[in-house]
Order: C-alpha cells, then sequence, then structure tokens
C-alpha cells in the first residue's frame, strides 16, 4: 500500500486526504494548526502531525523515510517548494507534488523540487478524483504526466459479471486490476479471482482505454 504524506490541512489537503484514506491507501496529514490538527483528527481515522511541513523533524514525525508520495498542499507557494525540495533531496521521496496558489510560480516550482505542480484548488481536486464518462470510474492518481492514472471503480450491484473470474473477461491490455475491496477486507487479485457485485477495484490504466475499460465490464453511463 503506498504511504502519502499531505502537509497542508485547509481545504484542499482534508478532500485530498479523505479522498485517499477512502481508497485505502496509508495516509499521513501535517498542519501546522493545533486546532485544524483536532478537528481533522476526529473527523479522519488518519495520523495528523501538528508543526511546520517544511521541517525535517516534522516530516520524519509523519514517516517520510517510507513515503512513497508528499504532497504540499499549503496556502503559500514557498512552503509547498520548501517542503517537496526537502522531501526529495533529504529523503529521497519518489513522487512530489505541489500546490501553486499563483499561477506564475508553476515552472520555477517544477524546476526547483516538484514533479507534479498543480496550479489551482479545482485542479488538484479534478486530478485526484475525477469522474470519468459519468460512469462509476473515478480517477484517483495521475501517472507517466496523465497518459495513465490508478483509477477506482465501484461495481454496482446489478453488475453483470458478477461471481465471474476475471481470467474470462477481456479487459484491454493496457489495464491491470491492482486490488479489490471487499465487505472491508483487501483482496490482491489472480486471474482465478472473482468479481462480485459493489466489490471496489483499484485500477491501473492508459487514460485513452478507460472508455474501453467500462464498456468490457458493462458499466453504465
Amino acid at each position: 500500500m503506498d504511504k502519502i504524506i499531505i502537509t497542508g490541512g485547509g481545504r484542499v489537503g482534508y478532500y485530498l486526504a479523505k479522498t485517499l484514506c477512502e481508497s485505502s491507501y496509508d495516509v499521513v496529514l501535517i498542519e501546522s494548526s493545533k486546532d485544524e490538527c483536532r478537528k481533522i483528527a476526529d473527523s479522519l481515522d488518519i495520523p495528523v502531525i501538528w508543526g511546520d511541513g517544511t521541517c525535517a523533524s516534522v516530516m520524519e514525525k509523519a514517516g517520510v523515510r517510507d513515503a512513497d508520495v508528499f504532497v504540499a498542499v499549503t496556502g503559500k507557494d514557498e512552503n509547498n517548494l520548501i517542503a517537496c525540495q526537502t522531501a526529495k533531496k533529504l529523503y529521497n521521496v519518489p513522487k512530489t507534488v505541489a500546490k501553486a496558489n499563483n499561477p506564475k510560480n508553476v515552472e520555477n516550482i517544477r524546476i526547483l523540487g516538484a514533479d507534479i505542480v498543480i496550479s489551482a484548488t479545482e485542479s488538484i481536486i479534478r486530478l485526484l478524483e475525477r469522474e470519468v464518462d459519468h460512469s462509476a470510474i473515478k480517477e484517483l492518481l495521475p501517472l507517466d504526466n496523465g497518459s495513465a492514472a490508478v483509477y477506482q471503480i465501484e461495481l454496482p450491484e446489478n453488475f453483470a459479471y458478477s461471481g465471474k473470474e476475471i481470467a474470462d473477461i477481456t479487459l484491454p491490455e493496457s489495464c491491470n486490476i491492482i486490488s479489490i475491496t471487499r465487505g472491508g477486507r483487501l483482496i490482491i487479485p489472480r486471474g482465478k479471482t472473482k468479481l462480485l457485485a459493489e466489490d471496489k477495484l483499484l485500477i491501473v490504466s492508459e487514460e485513452s482505454s478507460v472508455a474501453d475499460v467500462r464498456r468490457a465490464l458493462k458499466l453504465k453511463k
């Protein structure tokens, strides 16, 4: 399970943490306001660290050494840049994401330390949870500069292939099922694993194949 650290517990940070937590990611949030920390901790079942997200000691409390992704979405671009620089250069975090509150700072933040830079609150929310074709498929995390992504699929009650093995369902070659969540239990799928109605799937797919995935699973728009 990927570990994602988010610094900034405002509206964007809270929403990202909530969305990713519901998708079974290991999420830790850093917030500089003690009051906000209490509110978030009362609302979400995740570790919430009180402190400055640009500070190495605070990052270490959040477990940055084991992080797969570091996301900086505070209200200050300079803090987002510093946090991503520290995560990348000091702790070798594989992927860093920064919010640029001022669109003019996007290129500089990218050049100086962030792998992905998002220029607006609305954009980062759409980036991590965007409905595709108005169906049961939602984009969670982009890959390879947006050419592919991790998607969440919630199979409906009337799922056409309920009880059928994955190997017997013809999915696009550019799509792989990563995991299945069923009744709160995580399943790592194999070819003989059966899909059931109301399963929650995580898949990785090329963006161009998402419509084919929907059709292959007979998901309605």
